[in-house]
This record gives structure tokens, sequence and C-alpha cells, in this order.
């Protein structure tokens, strides 16, 4: 059940581009999956499961590792994984990620307060196992009440 769950959850953070924005940074032998959606969005189940409040007034940030193994493969991978909400009044707020293993997907999650209409820029800071390089970048989002 919790794998499918996961599975859902990934699908509707990740895919359904209307709710959600979603994608991914090159990073060596690694690509970065990221992606930011409304938590009133999650299917009850999930956000249950993973004790994320459902609401028009938080927004939630996923985060996946995978390292390319060759042959268009590639492997899910553990993290450290930093993130820090900024809205235009420049108030930060660092998120506690939460990481969630799946053995073949692990995925790092937070949630966060908005006021929407707000944009919203998360600077992450990702450093795979193993690897000696952080990998840092930003991602914008306009959050709207639906």
């Amino acid at each position: 059940m919790r794998h499918l769950s996961l599975a859902l959850f990934a699908l509707a953070a990740l895919v359904v581009l209307p709710v959600s924005a979603a994608a991914q940074q090159p990073f060596g032998d690694y690509v970065i999956h990221h992606g930011t959606m409304l938590t009133a969005n999650l299917n009850p189940e999930v956000a249950r499961e993973y004790n994320i409040q459902r609401s028009d007034h938080r927004g939630l940030v996923t985060v996946a590792v995978r390292k390319n193994t060759g042959d268009g493969a590639s492997e899910a991978v553990r993290a450290d994984v930093r993130a820090v909400a900024v809205n235009l009044s420049a108030q930060r707020r660092e998120l506690t990620m939460q990481e969630v293993d799946e053995g073949e997907a692990i995925y790092y999650l937070a949630d966060f307060r908005i006021d929407p209409p707000e944009t919203v820029r998360i600077e992450l800071h990702v450093q795979p196992k193993g690897s000696k390089d952080v990998h840092v970048f930003e991602v914008s989002r306009e959050f709207y009440a639906e």
C-alpha cells in the first residue's frame, strides 16, 4: 500500500502540470527531479500517510536524485537535501526535508505555509551520497488557491 501511495503521490507531484510544477536538473552523473504543488491537490490518503496537511495555504516541494548507470538506466540514490523558501518580501524559511525510502525510489519532501496568490522561490542544495559536489539551484513557483 505504501509503495502504491507513493507512486500515486509522485505521479500527482511530478506529472500533473496544471496543479504542479515539475522539472529536472542534470548534475554530472546525476539527475535531480524536483516539483512543487499545493498540498490541497494531494490525495487524502497520501497526505495522511506522510503527515502532510492538505490546504490551499500550504505548498509542497519534492526532490528525488537518480544516478545514471549507463544504457539509459538510472538508480535512486540518497542525498543531503537542504531547502529554503523565500517569498517576495525576502522572508526566508528553512524547510525540513523528510526522506521517504521506497527501495527503488527515494524522495525528499517538505511542506510550507503560503498565502496565495504568492510567489515563492525555493533554494535547493543537493549533495548525492558519495559525491563531494553540491548542486545549488533555485526554482520559482507562483501559488494560487484553487
